[in-house]
């Protein structure tokens, strides 16, 4: 029976380190700063397991490729979602770019061996999204030292990271509500509160009420979970209340799309009697009947920013190690005002 052959990826297993590590010191790759603790595990792996990298591979090795992993957490509307898209549009600018090979992998909530991924598909770095609060998995890449990028917000760990600033843009949509005249202003959440960006988005819709002295109900905050679906129901829960909202503020397109079929399927107009607004500005928004007033944010750039990021980490890991300032990228949102919103000042008179 042939033996079988063994591979880079078994002497990074053994040496607990990546699959490029094992190829820079193995093919003593120039410019690459590696300690030698680090150097001396290598190849003590390498001669325990006899491991002969052949020409194809060590031809491979020295054109520089990297595999890098894009963890999509609560992924049901991965390939719905136009956000994700665009994300992944911004990133193939720059791993194409540098002959970079991107792959999807879809998470369940429960799904935190994030480390074990890694390393059973050889992967150099990873770009997470949809970080929450209960979720272990991220400070065990953190501890096992993979380069990772996390696009969103994570306060206690140093990990570099690119945003907007969700509480910040929230805020201004319930405030242009605000200023349209409605004091009843509804919103759904886009996902459960433990997700980061879900809570900041509440928490600046809290404060533009709280500033402008309306009081915040708890029946009119409701909470879907990413899906239109969600949303829909959401929606059908706030038209049965006795007094229900005159503006629905909904924390992302996805959701805003199955709140606007809920109110059209009620007899309702949009926005003759309720204001409809989301939050991401998503291919089909300024497409809608009415066309939805919704936040602007980067996504492209988001996914570019995240990219370049994760391949300086996996680059220059050593420089990057030395730096006192942890990397937290915030980009600029902008409010899109279309047809889904009305003034009401004239009607209460």
């Amino acid at each position: 029976m042939k033996k079988r052959m063994v591979s880079a990826s078994d002497v990074a297993k053994l040496a607990g380190v990546s699959r490029t590590t094992v190829s820079f010191i193995l093919n003593n790759t120039p410019g690459k700063h590696i300690s030698e603790a680090t150097r001396q595990r290598v190849l003590q792996a390498a001669s325990a397991l006899e491991y002969v990298p052949d020409e194809d591979a060590v031809s491979v090795a020295r054109r520089t490729h990297f595999t890098i992993g894009f963890f999509i957490s609560h992924s049901s509307s991965i390939f719905t979602d136009a956000y994700i898209i665009r994300l992944i549009d911004g990133m193939a600018l720059v791993f194409n770019k540098n002959r970079c090979r991107l792959v999807l992998q879809p998470l369940r909530q429960s799904q935190t061996n994030y480390v074990e991924l890694v390393r059973s598909q050889a992967l150099d770095g990873v770009i997470l999204i949809n970080t929450h609060t209960n979720d272990p998995g991220i400070a065990d890449l953190e501890r096992a030292g993979i380069p990772l990028v996390v696009i969103g917000s994570i306060q206690e760990l140093r990990i570099p990271q690119v945003d907007i600033d969700n509480i910040a843009a929230a805020r201004e949509m319930a405030e242009y509500l605000i200023s349209l005249g409605h004091k009843k202003i509804a919103m759904i959440v886009h996902a459960p509160v433990s997700y980061y960006a879900a809570a900041h988005r509440l928490a600046g819709y809290k404060a533009a009420l709280e500033t402008a002295d309306l009081p915040i109900h708890d029946e009119y905050i409701r909470i879907a979970d990413f899906t239109e679906a969600s949303g829909y129901r959401a929606m059908r829960e706030l038209l049965d209340l006795a007094d229900r909202p005159t503006a629905v503020f909904a924390g992302n397109d996805v959701v805003a799309y199955g709140a606007m079929q809920a109110i059209q399927d009620a007899g309702l107009d949009i926005p003759g009697d309720i204001s409809l607004a989301g939050f991401d500005d998503d291919y089909l928004s300024r497409y809608l009947n009415p066309p939805l007033t919704t936040v602007t944010q980067p996504a492209a750039g988001l996914g570019e920013a995240a990219a370049r990021l994760v391949l300086r980490q996996i680059l220059s890991p050593s420089a990057v190690q030395q730096e006192t300032e942890m990397h937290r990228i915030i980009l600029p949102t902008v409010l899109a005002q279309r047809d889904s919103c009305r003034s009401i000042h004239h009607e209460q008179h």
